[in-house]
C-alpha cells in the first residue's frame, strides 16, 4: 500500500531564460517534515528552483509535484499549502504589523474572527507583540524578517519555501529567525526547503542539496557528504604548502585534495601521526591545523573551479 505522497518531488525540473539554461534538470524527493538546505554560489539555480516549485515560474521541462499536487496544472491547490519567503523583504512600510498580517491573512482566504486569530497567534509565535502597533517603516531588517516569517506561516502551511531567509541579518536576529522555523517544523510537522549562505545553518538539516551551473552536484546527508572527503581535513598555508600536500598524498592518506585560496586542504583518511610527523619535518609551513570536514569544505569541493588538485 503507497503511503501520502511527497512534500515535493521533482523530475527533469528546468527552466530556461531565452538561450540561458538557468536550471537544468532538476531532481528531488523531499519527505514529510523535512529540512532541506539547497546550497550553491550565486547563480547556481537555487532561487530559480525554489520559483518554480512555488509556482511562481513555469518550467520550461520536466515536473513538479507538491503534496501530489501538479505545480503548474494545478496551482491553487498547491498555493494552500505553501509559505513563501524569498530574499527581499515585501513588508508594506506604510502599514503596522498588524495591518501587514491582516492583509496576508485575508489573501490566505482567512476572514472575519479566523483572520484576527491568526494573526494575534502569528504575533505572539514571532516575538512581534511590542511592535504589532509599529508601522512596516519603523522597523529594523531584522524585525521586517521575522513579519516576512510570521506571514509566511500565519495560514499554518505544510511546506516552507524560504530563499536566503536570513541573509543580512545580525546573529540574534538569525538565531530568532531558527528558532521560529524551527517551531513550526516541532508543533505541526511543517516541511522546510531552504537555501542559505551561511553554511553552518545547513548543518542540522536532514538532507544537503548543492547546485552548481544548473545542475546537482550533490544530494545527501550532511554526515555522508562531510564524510566522503575524509576522516579530517589538515589547513596547510605557506610556501611549502603544495609540496606537503604531494607528500601527505604519497602516503597514501590523503582522500582528496583541494586548494583553496593560497593554501590547500588535504582530506585525511587513516591514522593522522604519519602526517603529523610528516609536516613537522617539511619547510616552508606557516600554518598546519587538523579539524573535522564541515559543510564549507563540500561546497568547495563541488561547486568551486580549480578547487580540486590532480
Amino acid at each position: 500500500m503507497n503511503g501520502p505522497p511527497a512534500a515535493i518531488e521533482c523530475a527533469g525540473l528546468g527552466r530556461d531564460y531565452g538561450e540561458v539554461r538557468a536550471l537544468d534538470a532538476f531532481d528531488l524527493t523531499v519527505a514529510r517534515g523535512a529540512l532541506v538546505g539547497l546550497l550553491g554560489p550565486n547563480g547556481a539555480g537555487k532561487t530559480t528552483a525554489m520559483l518554480l516549485a512555488g509556482t511562481l515560474l513555469a518550467p520550461s521541462r520536466g515536473w513538479a509535484q507538491i503534496f501530489g499536487h501538479d505545480v503548474v496544472r494545478e496551482r491553487r491547490a498547491v498555493r494552500r499549502r505553501l509559505g513563501l519567503i524569498f530574499q527581499e523583504t515585501s513588508v508594506d512600510p506604510l502599514l503596522t504589523v498588524e495591518e501587514n498580517l491582516l492583509f496576508a491573512a485575508r489573501l490566505a482566504g482567512l476572514g472575519g474572527r479566523l483572520a484576527r486569530a491568526a494573526v494575534a497567534d502569528a504575533v505572539e509565535r514571532a516575538g512581534l507583540r511590542d511592535r504589532a502597533r509599529q508601522p512596516g517603516r519603523a522597523l529594523s531588517g531584522g524585525w521586517r524578517r521575522l513579519v516576512d516569517i510570521a506571514r509566511a506561516t500565519l495560514h499554518y502551511p505544510d511546506l516552507l519555501i524560504l530563499d536566503e531567509p536570513t541573509v543580512g541579518l545580525d546573529p540574534e536576529h538569525r538565531e530568532r529567525v531558527w528558532a521560529l522555523l524551527n517551531g513550526q517544523r516541532r508543533e505541526l510537522g511543517t516541511t522546510v526547503l531552504f537555501s542559505t549562505h551561511y553554511l553552518t545553518e545547513a548543518e542540522p538539516a536532514d538532507r544537503v542539496v548543492l547546485l552548481s551551473r544548473g545542475r546537482v552536484v550533490a544530494d545527501d546527508f550532511p554526515d555522508a557528504l562531510r564524510s566522503a572527503l575524509g576522516d579530517e581535513i589538515a589547513e596547510i598555508e605557506g610556501p611549502g604548502a603544495e609540496r606537503l600536500a604531494r607528500a601527505i598524498r604519497g602516503l597514501g592518506g590523503a582522500k582528496t585534495v583541494l586548494r583553496i585560496g593560497g593554501g590547500f586542504r588535504v582530506g585525511l583518511t587513516g591514522p593522522r601521526e604519519p602526517v603529523i610527523e610528516l609536516a613537522g619535518s617539511a619547510p616552508g609551513i606557516d600554518r598546519l591545523t587538523l579539524r573535522p570536514p564541515s559543510l564549507e569544505d563540500v561546497y568547495f569541493a563541488k561547486t568551486q573551479d580549480g578547487a580540486g588538485y590532480p
